[in-house]
C-alpha cells in the first residue's frame, strides 16, 4: 500500500466509518479503565491508537507499523501512546504482556495469519483479548447488483489471483472463529456489520455511511491494486489505471451496493485453579494414610474423596 496524503485521508475516513458503525465506540472487546497495555498492529496514521490513548489515560498504547506517515503520529503529544516501526511478521520481542491486541484492515498483509495469532496469544495476559476487523475489497465482501459481467468483477478477480500468487491471500479466512481457537483463544465472538456504499440510502445515518464508504472505495482502487497487479508481470501500470477508471464509472452509478464488515474478538483463557484431586491425587493420600497407620475405611474415604 502507498504511504502518502491520499492514503492517509482514506484511512482517516475508514476510521470514521468504524466509529459510526460502533456507535462512537472504539472496541467490541472489553478493556478495563485502570492501568493496562494495548498493542495496535498496523496503526497507519494512528487514529485508533490516539483516540484510545485519550479515552483510556491509564493505558499504555503501543502502535506499530512498517512505516509512519510524515504528518501523522510524529506530531502527537500524548504521554501514553508510543509509535514504533515494527514488522509483525517477524518475531515479537515485547517484554511485557498486553491486555488487548488490536488488528484492523490488514487482509493481505500477512502470509501466515496462524503465526500472527500464535504470537498474539503468547504476548497477551491471561484474560486478555484480541480484536480483528477487516473489510477487504478483494475478499468478496461487496454486494454489487449486476456485478457478474462488470469491470468491478474483473478487478476483484485480478486482485485475488495476484494475492494468491504472491502468497499473501486477500480473503476472510483469518476472520473465521476456527483461526483463533486453533491458536488457543476462547470466547470467540463474531460481529458482522453491513455498510451501504453510495448515495442511495434515504435514512440520514445510512446516507452518511454510504457517502463515506464510496469515497474510501474510489480512493482505494489504485492504492490497493497498482503495486500488486503490476508485480505479477501480467499488468502494466497504464492498464491497471485504465481498469480502475472503468470500475469507478460503474461504482458511482451503482444503487443498492453494500459491503460486509466483520469484527471478531476472542480471549486468552485464564488458567484454572487446580482441583482437590489435582493437588492431592487419591494414590498419594492413601499412601500417606498407610504411613500414618490409619486403617479406618470410612475415615480414609472421607479424606481421599471429601464430600
Amino acid at each position: 500500500m502507498p504511504n502518502d496524503e491520499a492514503e492517509q485521508t482514506r484511512l482517516n475516513i475508514i476510521h470514521q466509518i468504524y466509529l459510526i458503525l460502533l456507535d462512537g465506540e472504539l472496541l467490541k472487546a472489553p478493556l478495563q479503565k485502570g492501568p493496562s497495555r494495548v498493542l495496535d498492529i498496523g496503526t497507519g496514521p494512528g487514529d485508533w491508537a490516539i483516540e484510545l490513548a485519550e479515552q483510556y489515560p491509564n493505558a499504555e498504547v503501543v502502535a506499530t507499523d512498517i512505516s509512519v506517515f510524515d504528518n501523522g503520529p510524529s506530531s502527537v503529544d500524548l504521554p501514553n501512546v508510543f509509535f514504533q516501526l515494527e514488522d509483525a511478521e517477524g518475531e515479537w520481542t515485547y517484554h511485557e504482556p498486553f491486555d488487548l491486541i488490536h488488528i484492523r484492515g490488514l487482509s493481505g498483509a500477512f502470509s501466515d495469519w496462524n503465526a500472527i495469532y500464535r504470537q498474539a496469544f503468547h504476548h497477551l495476559k491471561p484474560g486478555g483479548h484480541i480484536e480483528v476487523a477487516d473489510a477487504d475489497i478483494a475478499a468478496d465482501i461487496i454486494n454489487m447488483p449486476n456485478a457478474r459481467n462488470s469491470y468491478f468483477n474483473i478487478f476483484v478477480s485480478a486482485l485475488q489471483s495476484a494475492a494468491e500468487a504472491a502468497g499473501y491471500p486477500r480473503n476472510q479466512e483469518h476472520l473465521r472463529p476456527a483461526a483463533l481457537t486453533a491458536a488457543g483463544f476462547v470466547s470467540v465472538r463474531v460481529h458482522d456489520l453491513t455498510v451501504p456504499i453510495g448515495v442511495w440510502p434515504e435514512e440520514p445515518r445510512q446516507k452518511t455511511l454510504g457517502k463515506m464508504a464510496l469515497i474510501a472505495l474510489l480512493e482505494g482502487l489504485e492504492a490497493t491494486s497498482l503495486r500488486q497487479l503490476t508485480a505479477t508481470g501480467n499488468w502494466t501500470a497504464e492498464a491497471v489505471r485504465d481498469l480502475c477508471e472503468k470500475v469507478k464509472a460503474e461504482l458511482v452509478v451503482a444503487s443498492g451496493m453494500t459491503a460486509r464488515v466483520r469484527i471478531i474478538t476472542a480471549k486468552k483463557p485464564i488458567p484454572k485453579t487446580r482441583t482437590w484431586r489435582q493437588r492431592y491425587p487419591p494414590e498419594r493420600l492413601r499412601e500417606a494414610l498407610r504411613r500414618l497407620d490409619i486403617h479406618d475405611e470410612q475415615l480414609q474415604n472421607e479424606i481421599v474423596d471429601p464430600p
